[in-house]
């Protein structure tokens, strides 16, 4: 199981693009201009700064792959023509500017125009040999949710079920069939010849079994369902091993379109049947990425991927029975300030504009609140991502040398609290510097005493503890600006440095 989670364009599409190029040899019988929309545009830029041929961007993939040594053509694809040398399974991609072809091209390529109709492709097995389709090591399906154009990925999806579902004299026994029986059709329609030496035909190109054939459950073709049950419906057919015959299964986004019942239909489906298939998954979904374990997420940010498989089993874990989380809400985030609670969370926006003049959306800063889970955890998480991480909590009466010894041995995560034990609570620290302001504010019953665990701590401050996300919400309001107490200053300070 593979789960690939990054901000939008970080590159988690591009991995399972590369793996579709290497292994079902995607744009093969393409024209040469999609090279535009596949080369890296900072290798572009470096050639339109200094045009030569040497500087002409290129493509190299390599797919190492773990194959039985004893399963059919395994040695077709064993060898040590790759990066490292060593032997191991794979395919490797090129796709590089043919120096021979072009060698009249050297105006062109100095006024800066890359010459795409003079790349060359050229697939590999890390045998030396070259690599044709028949031979695919691995049956895999590919599933886009994403896909805007549907027809496209009906088409796509529908084709390469097929494919694999059905052995290769079987698929050719049919295909036979369906054209004989097609043309049979056609010309019992008795249509009048054009003149004496022409007449109406099927286009055999055209009309081919795979391109009209569909999927159908209870007489409902797939593509007439919802988008919705599409997904899961594809999911479901793709991790049957029995009628898919698929070895790995790429899954993009399978959120999208789906409700929160479905998503925990889809989510069991792979749960239980993942041992059968290797499955890689991009997703934005903090309820996908946990369930699936924590363990399994490969983090891709500034051109790096970060595999979080050191994470404490015990923390992912947590997470995966925590579905009220937003660990990926960390990973994405520039900046992060860790709270307790609805409360900090809803008036540190307001705080922090006070504060800098600047929004949290200006200077990257996320808020995320731990709504009752304990900030360690997202500690553990964030404890080699070498991202600043501010946590705002309460010291209880009892947690300022915890606090005190846990930011001496940590530079990139720091706890923020109240040094007076009088300060225990986030609601008492605001109540003891905005007195005057919030006595006037918050209305009271002359008649209620407010006791808060058994404690009387006067009216205002007494329904403030008993009210917290009411309270906020009406300071949050308010057109009052607020004394903030140091501690959050400091946090404020820290996270901005």
């Amino acid at each position: 199981m593979n789960i690939i989670v990054g901000e939008n364009e970080s590159g988690k599409s591009t991995v399972l693009e590369a793996i579709k190029i290497v292994i079902n040899q995607q744009y093969k019988n393409s024209d040469k201009s999609v090279l535009k929309d596949l080369f890296n545009v900072n290798m572009v830029e470096a050639f339109k700064k200094n045009p030569n041929v040497k500087n002409l961007p290129y493509i190299s993939i390599e797919l190492q792959m773990d194959i039985n040594p004893k399963s059919k053509n395994s040695e077709y694809f064993y060898g040590q023509n790759n990066r490292t040398k060593e032997e191991q399974f794979g395919i490797s991609f090129e796709c590089k500017f043919d120096e021979e072809l072009g060698a009249s091209l050297e105006n062109e390529i100095k006024a800066g125009q890359i010459p795409y109709e003079f790349y060359h492709f050229q697939w590999k097995t890390f045998a030396g040999l070259v690599y044709y389709l028949v031979k695919k090591p691995l049956n895999f399906l590919s599933i886009d949710t994403s896909n805007a154009d549907a027809s496209n990925s009906f088409n796509y999806y529908n084709r390469t079920l097929f494919n694999s579902r059905y052995e290769d004299n079987k698929r050719m026994s049919v295909k036979n069939s369906f054209r004989e029986k097609l043309n049979y059709a056609f010309e019992e329609m008795y249509l009048e010849d054009i003149d004496t030496n022409r007449k109406f035909g099927i286009n055999d190109k055209k009309v081919t079994l795979e391109t009209i054939i569909s999927v159908y459950e209870n007489s409902i073709a797939l593509e007439n369902k919802g988008s919705g049950m599409e997904s899961l419906i594809k999911t479901q057919i793709a991790l049957d091993k029995n009628k898919s015959n698929r070895d790995v299964i790429l899954i993009e986004e399978p959120e999208n379109h789906l409700c929160f019942s479905n998503m925990q239909k889809m989510l069991q489906e792979i749960i239980s049947r993942q041992s059968d298939s290797q499955i890689i998954i991009t997703t934005h979904s903090n309820m996908i990425a946990s369930r699936l374990n924590l363990n399994n997420v490969i983090w891709i940010a500034n051109e790096q991927a970060t595999s979080l498989q050191k994470v404490n089993h015990d923390t992912a874990k947590f997470f995966a029975k925590a579905d009220d989380n937003s660990f990926l809400q960390l990973l994405l985030s520039k900046k992060t300030i860790l709270v307790e609670g609805a409360t900090e969370f809803l008036l540190l926006p307001k705080l922090y504009s006070q504060y800098t003049n600047r929004t949290i959306e200006e200077d990257g800063v996320t808020i995320i609140s731990c709504n009752g889970i304990s900030y360690k955890n997202y500690i553990k998480i964030a404890k080699d991502t070498n991202k600043k991480i501010a946590i705002i909590t309460d010291n209880d009466k009892n947690k300022i040398d915890d606090s005190n010894d846990f930011n001496l041995k940590n530079d990139m995560q720091k706890i923020f609290m109240g040094n007076d034990l009088e300060d225990w609570t986030w609601e008492v620290s605001f109540y003891r510097i905005n007195k005057k302001v919030l006595d006037a504010e918050i209305n009271v019953d002359k008649k209620s005493k407010y006791l808060f665990h058994g404690e009387d701590y006067g009216q205002v401050l007494g329904k403030m503890l008993n009210n917290k996300v009411d309270i906020a919400y009406k300071m949050l309001i308010s057109d009052t600006a607020f004394e903030i107490p140091q501690y959050v200053k400091d946090a404020i300070l820290w996270l901005n440095e």
